[in-house]
């Protein structure tokens, strides 16, 4: 199985440093950092050797030629890794593999990308596990100024409209396991098998290399939640209150489109969403299954969509019905033993219900004779039982006691406002009638005015106007 990886990298002379210059992580194999170097639209220095600052200068050329000679993203990193199934090198084959593989990849990138693109291609085996890997450096605009189309090198496969076209990439991963398996067997003499991805259960590369390290993974721990659930319930219903209860985990219903008909409408499936808090008492969420924009799967997996789960359910009722009509057929006398066990617990619950009766109704007979006291009690508590509370009458007489307090409430108001209305317009009145005695009583010479003592002016008190009273 052979894996394919693209990383945008922002600094073209960094990137081919790392691939020429820097030294060897692994030196079982070979002391080299790299083995065979292949490209094209590249050239070497004066003594025809692979110089990093020397492509980086060549790189930058091309870039000048483009609209924007500022890109932000300069050039593209590919690694194709190949498994030990593929190529399992050692110290005699190293150089004969490592040729194989670089043209491997040089093939594939003359059918992918066109005859104007530049790229490097150097070929590895210093890593940890000391697996052949190619890694490409290609840069990100053609020698004629174009710019590369980023859908020829996507990992996974995409849809895009293109003059008022839809156009679909099948994606570089997929492309490189169809030339493989045409073209490995042929240069190797081996046969190549792809494995196919897992969509059923999504594991995703980083948790690996948590999981590694003895990390808490969120996602592991969704899933076994959910697995718990699942093996403790019969029904999708159970199944949620159980998730919830029992292993923290709620579920939200949605809808997801899984794509267009004929006449150009979304088709929506039912999906869900589950949430928790989990070990890291952070709370985390995540899909059931899903594609991102560029074409990636995202979410659980497939297994754990509600159509699946119900899926489950059903064929483990069918299983289980399956397995009881075979005991049947094997073991009649079984069956029919399981058939009479069953109607003599049906007997003896009659013969318990009759002697229930028969005691109920000689309690009645001796309270004939001694008051009928027990009898009232009896019918007292089946009466109990039988009767539900009616919430509507006492629903209505709050209503009604509600009403009455309103309204006595607001006559309250209406007279407090009457009174003090009442108050005013009397208050109003002595004021005008003082003015009426002032202006009748004669006007006084300069000279009594100064001697006589001026008589005082009615004063109108203060709590005379404050007459609201306490208000609601």
């Amino acid at each position: 199985m052979s894996i394919v990886k693209v990383i945008s990298s922002t600094n073209a002379g960094a990137n081919l440093n790392y691939l020429i210059n820097e030294k060897a992580h692994n030196t079982e194999l070979t002391s080299h950092r790299s083995l065979l170097f292949n490209g094209q639209n590249v050239y070497g220095d004066y003594a025809n050797k692979v110089n990093a600052r020397y492509l980086a200068d060549q790189y930058w050329a091309v870039r000048q030629r483009a609209k924007n000679p500022n890109k932000k993203v300069q050039v593209y990193h590919l690694i194709f890794s190949f498994s030990q199934q593929e190529f399992n090198p050692t110290k005699q084959n190293l150089l004969q593999q490592a040729r194989q593989a670089l043209k491997l990849v040089n093939d594939f990138l003359h059918q992918l990308l066109p005859s104007t693109a530049q790229y490097l291609e150097a070929v590895q085996c210093d890593s940890e596990g000391k697996n052949l890997h190619v890694h490409v450096s290609c840069n990100s605009v053609l020698t004629n100024g174009k710019v590369l189309d980023t859908n020829l090198i996507s990992v996974n496969s995409r849809t895009v409209t293109k003059n008022k076209k839809l156009v679909h990439y099948l994606g570089i991963r997929n492309n490189f396991d169809n030339y493989m398996t045409k073209n490995f067997k042929k240069l190797t003499g081996c046969e190549f098998k792809p494995v196919k991805e897992n969509q059923v259960n999504l594991v995703n590369s980083k948790a690996v290399k948590i999981d590694e390290r003895g990390g808490y993974i969120w996602k592991e721990d969704l899933k076994e939640r959910i697995l718990d659930a699942f093996n403790n319930t019969d029904n999708f219903e159970d199944f949620e209150t159980v998730l919830e209860a029992n292993n923290g985990v709620k579920v939200k219903h949605r809808q997801a489109s899984i794509g267009k008909d004929e006449h150009g409408k979304k088709i929506y499936r039912y999906a869900i969403t589950y949430t928790f808090i989990g070990d890291d008492f952070a709370s985390h969420s995540a899909r059931d299954f899903g594609y991102a924009k560029g074409g990636g799967k995202r979410g659980l997996g497939l297994s754990f969509t509600p159509q699946s789960i119900q899926q489950e359910f059903k064929q483990r009722q069918r299983k289980n019905q399956q397995s009881i009509q075979e005991q049947t057929e094997t073991n009649p006398d079984t069956s029919r033993q399981t058939n009479a066990e069953q109607l003599q617990q049906l007997r003896q619950q009659q013969l318990l219900q009759q002697q229930i009766n028969q005691r109920f109704l000689d309690e009645e007979s001796e309270d004939d004779k001694y008051g009928n006291q027990s009898r009232k009690s009896i019918r007292q508590y089946t009466s109990s039982k039988e009767q539900q509370f009616d919430t509507s009458t006492y629903d209505a007489e709050t209503k009604k006691r509600k009403l009455d307090n309103q309204r006595q409430r607001n006559q309250i108001r209406r007279q407090n406002r009457k009174e003090a209305n009442r108050n005013t317009d009397k208050s109003s009145k002595k004021q005008r009638s003082n003015i009426n005695q002032c202006a009748k009583q004669p006007k006084q010479s300069r000279h009594t005015a100064r001697h006589e003592p001026k008589q005082p002016q009615p004063i109108i008190k203060q709590h005379e106007h404050d007459i609201g009273g306490p208000r609601f």
